[in-house]
């Protein structure tokens, strides 16, 4: 019987403690954006709305560009900051008092199975005979039950490869670092799936180079990986990713069989909207707006400018990844966002790719790159083909976060050493992660009902009061909530990092060590957690003293 040379001891009682609070913690977080938001108040949430609505009521897929919204769905836009949501009609007396279709719906050009899931969920909860913002809701609590375990695998892939309950429970934390994850997430889009399923082929990745060879495993990173790219374009950067890491781990001829499973079970399971989309359209992703399908040619001595090109790609993606609200009007500070985007990318380029874990960081670098490649090639043809520097969001590489979490863990075990300076660091992660929270909902609060002015007024809470679907109650309940299991989580996490020995069991003596590259030898150094020479005489010296 093959073993899995990988395996780590028991998560401790203390470490099962944080981690559900952690978990807890977000899907709280997760709730208060679904419930904070105006409707339609996320980027293209009243386009993902609608097509699913359509969906349920039978009006099928249609071709890119064919699928108009309905009438219905302008006009309760429109009238949604004019009503109390007690007065709000049901989606058929809506649909009843608008009929017909105006401008055009972009969603088809992606595939539909997101849009099917919520339409199956409509149809479950009676959605003809409940309030439309109620439908709304329904989708984005769908969404929040889909990204709520993101934390738990998160800190399972880190833990993986660090072999260190400590620095994978400070991953799981820093996810509240990034509020555009849980603003977006949470909103009505097919995003969502994409950005889990993403995280957990990254974890399957993460066992696999780590020495798992199971089929079991195996099996499910092939599932993982078609199911992903079933919802979106963004997630196709996973199925090259996953085959290259399966073949690279691996040993003779039997890589290339596991490489290829991995590779045929998308290609038939999934696949076939794509190749539909190239035989019948000539492209991947058809454009899915007519602005977007027009041909223009630049003015007369005029070209593409490169460098205004990569400005405005870095300005939108780093504004859009961290914490940019609304249909993106509501930024966050640009100091916040500087300090963040340059230390996150800064440690990881610096500190990622050294000692005895470069092969294994290197591997993971590989969906970045083809991520990064894929959205800056297809940005630069749009730009070539319309004169417009367009579809630049950073929610496109939200399928990234896991595999980020996980090459910064790497790169901060390597940059800070000392086993003390790693406990503070953690806990000041946490405790920042958190605030940068509360900063985020601050940021759209402030957005959404004040005008943009620091300051909470009457005013602002009655247009909040009046946009959630759940009333004045139901949000108190849900943001105290939230507040508590934050602090909750902030408390336990932070106790736990106090000392190694609170989570850690006996037979785990990783927390000395950054954790064994296993690209190229399965079995080097793993069951017992094996020192590189410099942390070794580190934890020698420490224990001495």
């Amino acid at each position: 019987m093959r073993t899995d040379p990988g395996t780590t001891v028991r998560p401790s009682r203390r470490e099962r403690l944080s981690i559900t609070a952690i978990v807890l913690a977000f899907v709280a977080v997760l709730v208060v954006w679904a419930s904070l938001q105006p409707l339609f108040g996320s980027p293209d949430e009243i386009a993902h709305w609608d097509a699913a609505v359509q969906l349920a009521m039978g009006h099928g897929w249609p071709d890119p560009a064919h699928l108009k919204l309905l009438a219905a769905t302008r006009a309760g836009q429109a009238e949604g900051l004019g009503y109390l949501q007690v007065d709000r009609p049901t989606l058929e007396a809506l649909i009843a008092s608008a009929p017909g279709n105006g401008s055009t719906n972009q969603m088809t050009q992606h595939p539909p199975t997101w849009y099917a899931m919520a339409a199956g969920m409509l149809h479950l909860i009676g959605y003809m005979q409940l309030r439309w913002d109620v439908d709304l809701y329904a989708m984005r609590l769908m969404n929040v039950a889909i990204l709520g375990t993101l934390p738990l695998v998160v800190w399972a892939a880190v833990r993986r490869v660090t072999r260190s309950p400590r620095t994978a429970l400070v991953a799981a934390a820093s996810l509240f670092l990034i509020p555009q994850v849980g603003f977006i997430g949470s909103s009505a889009t097919n995003d969502t799936p994409v950005i889990i399923l993403g995280a957990v082929v990254v974890w399957l990745v993460c066992r696999v180079i780590t020495g798992d060879r199971g089929w079991v495993t195996l099996v499910a990173l092939a599932i993982a990986t078609a199911a992903a790219v079933s919802f979106k374009a963004t997630a196709l950067p996973l199925v090259p990713f996953a085959v290259v890491a399966v073949i690279v781990a691996g040993h003779g001829r039997g890589r290339w069989i596991r490489g290829a499973v991995v590779l045929v079970v998308p290609v038939l399971a999934t696949s076939w909207w794509w190749v539909r989309n190239v035989l019948v359209f000539h492209t991947l992703q058809p454009a899915g707006l007519p602005q977007s399908i027009r041909t223009l040619e630049f003015a007369p001595g005029e070209g593409p400018d490169v460098g205004g090109f990569a400005n405005t790609e870095w300005n939108r993606v780093i504004n859009s990844f961290w914490g940019q609200y609304g249909l993106l009007q509501y930024p966050s500070s640009p100091i916040v966002i500087a300090t963040l985007s340059v230390v996150a990318i800064g440690v990881v380029l610096v500190w990622g790719f050294r000692g005895r874990t470069r092969r294994t960081a290197w591997l993971l670098a590989l969906l970045p790159i083809l991520t990064l490649v894929a959205g800056l090639q297809n940005n630069w043809s749009t730009y070539l083909r319309t004169t417009t520097i367009g579809g630049i969001q950073g929610r496109y590489y939200f399928v990234l976060v896991g595999v980020l979490a996980v090459l910064s863990a790497i790169a901060w075990r390597r940059f800070v050493r000392a086993e003390d300076d790693r406990r503070r660091l953690g806990r000041t992660v946490v405790v920042v992660a958190a605030l940068m929270t509360l900063y985020g909902w601050s940021v759209a609060y402030r957005g959404y009902y004040e005008g943009f002015h620091l300051k909470v007024t009457g005013t602002g809470l009655r247009l909040l009061a009046g946009q959630t679907p759940i009333g004045t109650v139901g949000f108190g309940l849900v943001a105290a909530t939230a507040l508590l299991l934050l602090a909750v989580a902030v408390a336990v996490t932070v106790s736990a990092l106090r000392s190694p020995t609170r989570i850690e069991g006996r037979a785990d003596r990783s927390e000395g060590h950054d954790g064994a590259d296993m690209v190229g030898d399965p079995h080097e150094g793993l069951t017992n957690g094996a020192l590189d020479h410099d942390d070794a005489r580190t934890e020698t010296a420490r224990r001495h003293a």
